[in-house]
């Protein structure tokens, strides 16, 4: 009789897209699924989820995929583009909707409980600098505008530990995850007790901190017609959307970089010294830190540009076009390096420009690729060279675009194969289920060929 083939699935849960795969053992993609993410703005700059559409959306994807599994769907885990906010009661009934972490109630206006810090206090603390956006910033504005549903809260935090809650019935959060909450203090891998107090918060109200890769329990009864999945199928804690990635990518030991492209642009380099990472600026993940031989993630960034190239895509190089990416390629691969003398900031508002489709194609690629070799002069500035990088994310599929960043930042770049924040957390389901000793294990087992 044959062995009952084991198999994976992994989400990435990103700002836009809610992306899914579903591998073998030997990282194969057998299966992907994406959707669009339906965010809301009902003022301007705020951003916000309906959490529960946003949940069953999500079952949607793993049900696809699900259906397509030729064998025994053994665990599921997923990463995400967290740092948003999320309250409920204690038996996980939504109280307010999701707070994206693009959200802007608190520029330029940190609530009254965050008085007095700064954001280079919150880096040394969280691995982040944040004291305006994410959940730090909105439990404070929570707790001022809407103190009766704050103080009734059963459960107060982000949509990542909500939905392991709704799979296996346990309020859970891995350490990844928990820096973009920035109640941690990553040193201690503990809730930092001062932000607490100035948020009024009790550790009953929070979810469990543990590591990635790391198993929650079996599917509950209730989620098993939803999602396609077995009860006996095992919920996995995930992480942050780009050590995902990294590990896919086999970014994990320093010296290596990953440029991963999505709603913002973001650098992710291993390093054996956090405090290293904090002083040149950069965001801190814990990535492996926490193991044997372990290291931290740093991260730098080119917040939301993504938003802008879709809105130059939308509105000039292929509005209401059907197939915008392959015209986006094709247009940009026509136009000579420089775009003609056209330049684009995509670090500003967006706005028209006068020039033919290929030149605009062509400076927005350059423009993007431009943001990113100035991060890089900043690193090296810092002691941080590289000369090499993987690149993922939507633009490393395209014909045009990876050789026009390598130009530009002076990289030589190799692409990594497509959905890899899903394949980092199917990764960190096989770690969770017992089929991987460690990311070194999974990747030694791959095969050659693992795109869908």
């Amino acid at each position: 009789m044959q062995p009952v083939k084991k198999l994976l699935i992994g989400l990435d849960l990103g700002t836009t897209g809610l992306k899914g795969v579903l591998t073998d053992t030997h990282g194969n993609v057998l299966a992907a699924e994406t959707v669009e993410t339906d965010l809301s703005e009902p003022r301007p700059g705020w951003v916000e989820l309906d959490p529960k559409a946003h949940f069953a959306r999500i079952c949607g994807v793993i049900k696809k995929l699900a259906d397509n599994a030729q064998g025994d769907i053994a665990a599921v885990a997923a990463a995400g583009a967290t740092g948003n906010t999320l309250l409920t009661s204690s038996s996980g009934e939504p109280l307010t909707p999701v707070i994206n972490w693009m959200d802007q109630r608190c520029r330029n206006k940190p609530p009254s409980a965050l008085k007095g810090l700064s954001a280079r206090d919150v880096a040394a603390v969280a691995g982040w600098p944040c004291i305006e956006t994410f959940p730090l910033a909105h439990l404070a504005w929570l707790k001022d505008n809407l103190p009766r549903v704050y103080s009734a809260a059963g459960h107060c935090g982000m949509f990542a530990d909500w939905l392991i809650f709704r799979l296996s019935g346990r309020w859970l959060l891995d350490y990844s995850s928990a820096t973009t909450f920035h109640l941690q203090n990553q040193l201690s891998r503990t809730y930092h007790r001062p932000f607490l107090e100035r948020l009024a918060l009790s550790t009953e109200k929070l979810p469990e901190l543990l590591g990635s890769g790391v198993k929650a329990g079996t599917l509950l009864p209730e989620c098993s017609a939803q999602t396609g999945l077995s009860k006996t199928t095992q919920v996995v804690t995930g992480c942050f959307d780009h050590p995902a990635a990294a590990r896919a990518a086999g970014v994990l030991q320093p010296g290596r970089l990953m440029l991963s492209c999505g709603t913002s642009w973001v650098g992710f380099m291993p390093h054996d010294d956090r405090g290293e990472l904090i002083n040149a600026g950069l965001l801190c993940d814990p990535f492996t830190s926490g193991e044997d031989d372990g290291v931290w993630g740093g991260i730098f960034s080119v917040p939301c540009i993504g938003r802008n190239i879709q809105w130059y895509i939308d509105n000039q190089v292929a509005p209401g076009e059907a197939d915008q990416m392959r015209i986006f390629n094709e247009s940009a691969d026509r136009a000579a390096p420089g775009a003609g003398g056209l330049t684009i900031d995509l670090s500003a508002e967006p706005a028209h420009v006068n020039g033919s489709r290929a030149n605009i194609s062509r400076a927005v690629m350059e423009s993007a690729a431009k943001l990113l070799k100035e991060k890089i002069i900043v690193l090296r500035r810092c002691g941080f060279r590289y000369d090499k990088a993987v690149l993922v994310g939507g633009p490393a599929e395209s014909p045009v675009w990876p050789r026009i960043i390598a130009d530009i930042t002076g990289l030589e770049l190799s692409v990594s194969s497509r959905h890899a924040g899903a394949r980092g957390a199917a990764m960190l389901a096989g770690i969770g289920a017992g089929i991987y000793h460690n990311e070194q294990h999974a990747l030694s087992l791959r095969e050659v060929n693992n795109d869908c």
